[in-house]
């Protein structure tokens, strides 16, 4: 394990460097805390630039190193911390959260979990951990309504400053779906409901500042209401935050971590001076308090007549375009098959996307965001398989995406999986199997089903692939966490 780091005891607590630490990829890859959170970093870009580990030439040596089964189904995504001190003694772990509200620490070499930390409560959570970029603490959803810290190396609760949190007061039907996002000293968490769309529930996202456990809530019906929905606090019902990304947080500094979430089926009427917020995309404050802009489908109410969500997936946040009248751009799917180019800096209101692309089918998941050093490419998973759009500004500074490779999956899963790239390989799950693609051309480069490979995974869901250090980790529907790594 090359890219290995000793931990360090530090002087100062674990909220107290999370509150200070700066927001985005860069923070990550600058602490080398490997793969901390749903999508790498907070932009949910599914890219880890600094990660050399695999490449196009070596791919196709993976083989499994291990397969164990946990207590019930992860219908998720493990993180992945580099070092951790275990007993006295430095190793990588895995982090994953099962659909009981059971979150396992594993030993990433070897398989063995180290140790279990189990929640309570009436229904089930398909969220994912998120560490704080010191890697010294854990945040892990529950099913009881709470979000919980743990001590990474024990599973230890730490209480207090807040903690544990609470994110829904209704959890028999509001559902912690999406990934926890930490950046900027504040931990995200998102709710929505659960299969069958059955009230109440209101989708909203709570922000928790880590230095003293200070809660913000924005609802996204009723938006005028910030506390915790109840059952009987809002008129209006649905409009759940079940993305796979979540809350997206802006890696640009010119917008000083701004938060995206993307909203499900239910009422709009922000455009005539409202607080429904259905089937929209909304831009709030770093804490959560302030609305900084929306962005509605002109055929907001065919979406909701037609349960085709908006939200299904979050937006994509694009690197800074150069030379662009738009350089801060985002991507936005939809059940309804399109992909929609916004101006996240103003996104417009009422029907101001700049581009819409006919996708073909549905989106679920969440797309990866990748710059070559030649230009963005964005990569979509889709129930089909992948297809890669490249973005280009012409001379007059207009920013469009125009389509580039696609690559069929024989076996994906009804909602397709969220690809991730390392190295300029693209890693994608589909059911009974993990797959590596060429990121610049969509030829495949390896699958976890061949007989080489020693063995393969189960069908998948919203389980996705990691890519870290050398290895690549993904659950799967059978209850099971997969390893492939290069021969040692």
């Amino acid at each position: 394990m090359s890219r290995l780091r000793v931990y360090r005891p530090i002087a100062k607590t674990a909220r107290a460097v999370a509150a200070a630490a700066t927001f985005g990829a860069m923070a990550f890859a600058i602490l080398g805390a490997g793969w901390p959170m749903f999508g790498y970093d907070a932009a949910r870009s599914g890219y880890d630039r600094s990660d050399h580990s695999l490449s196009p030439a070596n791919v196709g040596k993976l083989r499994r190193r291990w397969q164990i089964a946990l207590g019930d189904v992860a219908d998720s995504t493990p993180v992945y911390l580099l070092s951790v001190s275990v007993g006295g003694k430095a190793m990588p772990m895995l982090f994953q959260t099962a659909k009981d509200g059971t979150t396992y620490g594993i030993e990433a070499g070897s398989g063995k979990i180290v140790w279990r930390f189990a929640t309570h409560g009436p229904n089930i959570t398909t969220s994912t951990p998120a560490a704080d970029p010191t890697g010294h603490t854990l945040y892990v959803p529950g099913v009881d309504g709470f979000v919980h810290e743990l001590d990474p190396s024990s599973g230890t609760e730490r209480r207090g400053h807040g903690f544990p949190v609470r994110i829904t007061a209704i959890p028999t039907t509001e559902k912690d779906a999406s990934p926890l996002s930490v950046a900027g000293g504040y931990l995200y968490a998102v709710t929505s409901g659960y299969f069958g769309d059955a009230p109440p529930y209101d989708g909203h996202l709570v922000a928790v500042r880590l230095g003293d456990g200070t809660t913000r809530v924005f609802n996204s019906l009723c938006s005028n209401v910030r506390t915790l929905p109840t059952s009987t606090s809002c008129s209006a019902n649905l409009s759940g935050i079940w993305a796979r990304a979540g809350a997206v947080v802006d890696p640009d500094p010119s917008l000083h971590g701004r938060v995206y979430v993307a909203t499900g089926n239910g009422n709009f009427n922000a455009s005539s001076g409202g607080h429904d917020y259905g089937d929209s995309v909304i831009a709030l404050s770093r804490d959560g308090s302030r609305i900084e802009g929306y962005y509605t489908p002109s055929n907001y109410a065919e979406l909701e007549s037609g349960d085709t969500d908006l939200g299904s997936t979050a937006p994509a946040l694009l690197p800074r375009e150069a030379h662009s009248r738009t350089p801060l751009l985002a991507v936005q799917g939809g059940k309804d098959a399109l992909l929609r180019l916004l101006d996240r800096a103003h996104l417009g209101g009422l029907g101001g996307e700049l581009q819409h692309v006919d996708l073909g089918d549905r989106l679920f998941s969440a797309p990866a965001v990748w710059n070559d050093g030649n230009g963005t490419s964005i990569i979509v998973g889709l129930p089909s398989g992948l297809k890669s759009y490249r973005l280009r500004t012409d001379a007059q500074g207009v920013s469009h995406l125009v389509a580039g490779w696609t690559s069929h999956l024989a076996d994906s899963s009804p909602e397709g999986t969220s690809p991730v790239i390392v190295n300029g390989v693209v890693f994608v799950a589909s059911s009974g199997a993990v797959l590596a693609f060429d990121a610049r051309t969509g030829a495949s480069l390896w699958s976890s089903a061949s007989d080489a490979a020693g063995g393969s995974i189960g069908d998948v869901h919203w389980e996705s692939p990691i890519a870290v250090n050398g290895a690549v980790y993904c659950s799967d529907e059978g209850g099971h966490l997969t390893a492939y790594t290069l021969p040692h």
